[in-house]
Order: structure tokens, then C-alpha cells, then sequence
């Protein structure tokens, strides 16, 4: 019954009729079919639909790929609930804190490693609070580890037919990735909606208390809107700032999804106004449905970065430590500028070959001003050879990287650390500084000679 439920509201939404013929990258090209209005200043895609027929109000770019952040948080939710009707999991289960959950940056509720939680207060922090170490504790209950509840989150997408959406961690931190689109997430939104009713007060409750904490729910929007029935937020640098929306009003019940808003603000201001305008044209105006809006297949384009407009004081690029890289790996070339290699990697990466391969990404500064390098590493042998010739078959530079090629590029980076500077004099003006004159060494009493006797 529950498949069938599922089946008849991906096609209420739009899946399995016959698709217009919109355009695959100009959204512009798409104004005579889905409306999209001229004075809404969004800076990235979104989306507006009906969530109940999928009637889409108002869209722009949906179908682009972009960094989720913590909508990936939507899917890892969507997964748990699906365990917790079928019986393997319970919401009064209490489950283990581990080491990689607990290291997980915040937001986090921060218990400590071993500490047990129930799985009904994980999610309320998980959807609340947007805790990044829940979203690890429930996905190694569910799954055991997190690689394989990645794949559950994978398979899930595929199952929705959300073709621009890819998974590399439960809870969103940026991975070039870890990808979906204003359509994508926009019809999980409405699926979860559907299909699990009676879950759907961990989305809208105004707070969690954890403990003597009383922590508020991200959501902005549940607080200036009445109607609002809450969902998600979502916010890195790399993607700005993203919010899936649900609001009911006379009886309909609206998604609107925005992402890359360039403040929080934004995204609620936007999101009320474009809801609000949805709203206010008749049911039925327009034939469009949501999953009829066409994603762009993943690697063809890759995200814009909203780093250098949210987070100004942000390098465009981040750098791994020339130490960090172990194990086998792969190149994908050398550059002049960090934010070229990261440029290029972050393309590489979406990149079919490279999508689902392991390993940790980053672009490292190599010693004597020799560039930098985009590349892979923490692989088996054989998945970095491996890797390496399928790149190389395609036409795409790749190199493979021994573990000895990693530690001699550790070695000369040590080598290259300038000495520790001099101490500083105490007490003097730092832009007057001066190095605290060496003491003299102590005079040696010459040896008083002996008394004759």
C-alpha cells in the first residue's frame, strides 16, 4: 500500500507524463510554460510548487545543481523514518554516540563519545537544531556505518528519480560531491509530506531541549509566519543560503525551495514573497508539474561557489596541509592559483569516473613554489590505477600518487618552514619590536692558584 501511495503522488507530481519541451540550461527559455516572476531577487535557483498536485508556481534554474548543505539532512531524515516503519528501528531506541559522530563540527549537541540518545530526540535535534552529529549517530544505527547509509541515501534518490542529487555524508558538510537541485529537493520535501504525516512535527516544533538546554528551532521562518509548517534550512559557504519551506493556507499547501540566498534573511524574505504570489494565482493556472522541470545530469555543469558573498573573510579556496595527504591517490594537474585547482577539482570530481570513488579531496600547496595541486588520495592501489585509466581514456589528465610521493611532498614542505621567529622583547610596541638581545654568558671565575706551602 505504501508503494502505491508513493506511486500515485510521483505521478500527481509530475513523473510518468509527457514532458514539455523546456530548456536544459536557460532557464529563461522556460518562461512561457513555468512562470517566473521579474522583480524576485534571488541569487540562486528555487523553486515554488503545489504540494499536494506539484503544480509548479513559480521556478527558476530548479533543475541546476547545487550544494545542499543541510537539506542533505531531508534525505537522511527520510531514510530513518522508512527504518522506523518497517520496524527495524525504534523512536524510543537509544543509540551510541561513536568517535567520527562526536567529531563532527557544530552545530552538534556535543555528547560525548559512548553517551546513548533515543532515537526520537536525535531527530528532534537533527531537524530542529540541524545537529551534525546526530545526523552520524542515526545513520550508523540505521545502517552501521556510514559509508553504508550513504548508499541508502543514494538509492533513495535514484528511487524518487531526483538525477541531479548525490550523496557523499548524512549531514550536508561540504564535499564538491555532495550535490541536488531546487526540483530535487523539492520533491523529497513533498514525498516525506506524503508519506510520513506523522512525522511531520519534528519540521515545525519551535525548539528541542536537550538536557538544560533549550535550543531554537533554525527555521526563521516558523517565527514571522503563522502558517508556516516549517522543513529545513541549510547554509555553507559554498552553497549560501538554502531553505525548503512548506505553508498552508485556505486548504492548498505550498513547497518553496531557495538556494544560494546571500543572508538568512533572504532566504525567508524570498521565500514568503514567492509562496505568498503562488498563493494568490488559482489552482490549475498552470499544467507544469514539478518533476516535469528537467535536471541537468550530474557533471554537466558544475555549482556555482557563493563562498566570496556570504563569507567574504573567506579564501575563495581552502588548503590542505601538505601533510595530509596518505595512502594512494591521483592528481588531476597542477595550477598557478589555489582557486584554479580548486576550480578544477571541484569539476573533476562531479565527473562520472570520479563521482563515487573513495577518498579525501583537497587542493595542497606544493613545496618550492611549484603550484598547486588538485587531487585524491586515502585510496587503495587499485582504485587510484584504476581511476587513472578510465580519466585517461576520456582524454582527462590524471597522475597516480604512491604513498612515497605523498610523504616526499610531507618531507619538503617541512623542510620549507621558516625557523621560529626570535623572541619578542615584553612590554614593547609590536610594531616596534625587537628581537631580545641573546644573554651574555656567564664569566668563569679563573681557578685561584694554589698556595704554596
Amino acid at each position: 500500500m505504501a508503494a502505491f501511495s508513493r506511486l500515485l503522488l510521483l505521478v500527481v507530481l509530475g513523473f510518468g507524463l509527457a514532458r514539455p519541451a523546456l530548456a536544459q540550461a536557460d532557464s529563461d527559455d522556460d518562461g512561457s510554460t513555468i512562470p517566473g516572476p521579474a522583480d524576485v531577487a534571488a541569487s540562486g535557483p528555487y523553486v515554488v510548487f503545489d504540494a499536494g498536485s506539484g503544480e509548479v508556481m513559480a521556478a527558476d534554474r530548479a533543475g541546476e545543481p547545487w550544494y545542499p548543505a543541510s537539506l542533505s539532512k531531508l534525505m537522511t531524515a527520510y531514510v530513518v523514518f522508512r527504518h522506523l516503519r518497517d520496524g527495524s528501528l525504534r523512536l524510543d531506541q537509544e543509540i551510541t554516540v561513536s568517535a567520527l559522530a562526536n567529531s563532527q563540527p557544530p552545530s552538534k549537541l556535543g555528547l560525548g563519545i559512548g553517551k546513548t540518545i533515543s532515537v526520537d530526540l536525535a531527530l528532534q535535534a537533527l531537524l530542529v537544531y540541524s545537529a551534525n552529529d546526530m545526523a552520524y549517530v542515526l545513520a550508523e544505527a540505521v545502517s552501521g556505518t556510514k559509508v553504508r547509509f550513504v548508499a541508502e541515501m543514494n538509492a533513495a534518490a535514484e528511487r524518487l528519480g531526483l538525477a541531479s542529487t548525490h550523496f557523499q555524508n548524512p549531514n550536508g558538510l561540504f564535499d564538491p560531491r555532495q550535490l541536488t537541485s531546487a526540483r530535487d529537493i523539492g520533491i523529497l520535501a513533498a514525498v516525506i509530506l506524503s508519506e510520513f504525516p506523522e512525522y511531520q512535527g519534528y519540521f515545525s516544533q519551535p525548539s528541542v531541549k536537550v538536557g538544560a538546554r533549550t535550543l531554537m528551532n533554525r527555521n526563521s521562518l516558523l517565527r514571522v509566519n503563522p502558517e508556516a509548517n516549517g522543513m529545513k534550512t541549510g547554509f555553507v559557504c559554498n552553497s549560501g543560503y538554502n531553505l525548503v519551506a512548506a505553508m498552508s493556507h485556505g486548504g492548498r499547501r505550498v513547497i518553496a525551495v531557495i538556494l544560494g540566498a546571500r543572508s538568512g534573511g533572504h532566504r525567508v524574505a524570498l521565500a514568503q514573497k514567492l509562496m505568498a504570489e503562488g498563493l494568490a494565482r488559482p489552482p490549475g493556472a498552470n499544467p507544469a508539474r514539478v518533476a516535469q522541470i528537467p535536471d541537468l545530469p550530474l557533471g554537466t555543469l558544475v555549482p556555482a561557489d557563493m563562498t566570496t558573498t556570504v563569507c567574504r573573510n573567506k579564501p575563495a579556496a581552502t588548503l590542505a596541509s601538505a601533510m595530509e595527504p596518505g595512502g594512494w591517490g591521483v592528481s588531476f594537474g597542477t595550477y598557478d592559483t589555489a582557486t584554479l585547482a580548486d576550480m578544477a577539482l571541484r569539476g573533476r570530481l562531479i565527473g562520472p569516473a570520479v563521482m563515487r570513488a573513495t577518498g579525501t579531496a583537497g587542493v595542497v600547496e606544493l613545496p618550492g613554489k611549484a603550484g598547486f595541486a588538485a587531487m585524491l588520495w586515502g585510496q587503495e592501489a587499485v582504485t587510484s590505477l584504476n581511476l587513472c585509466t578510465k580519466l585517461r581514456e576520456e582524454k582527462v589528465h590524471c597522475d597516480v600518487m604512491p604513498p612515497t610521493a605523498f610523504r616526499q611532498i610531507a618531507i619538503a614542505a617541512v623542510a620549507e618552514q621558516p625557523p621560529p621567529a626570535p623572541a619578542v622583547v615584553q612590554g614593547s610596541d609590536p610594531g616596534r619590536a625587537k628581537a631580545a638581545p641573546a644573554k651574555p654568558p656567564k664569566a668563569k671565575r679563573s681557578p685561584r692558584p694554589k698556595k704554596k706551602k
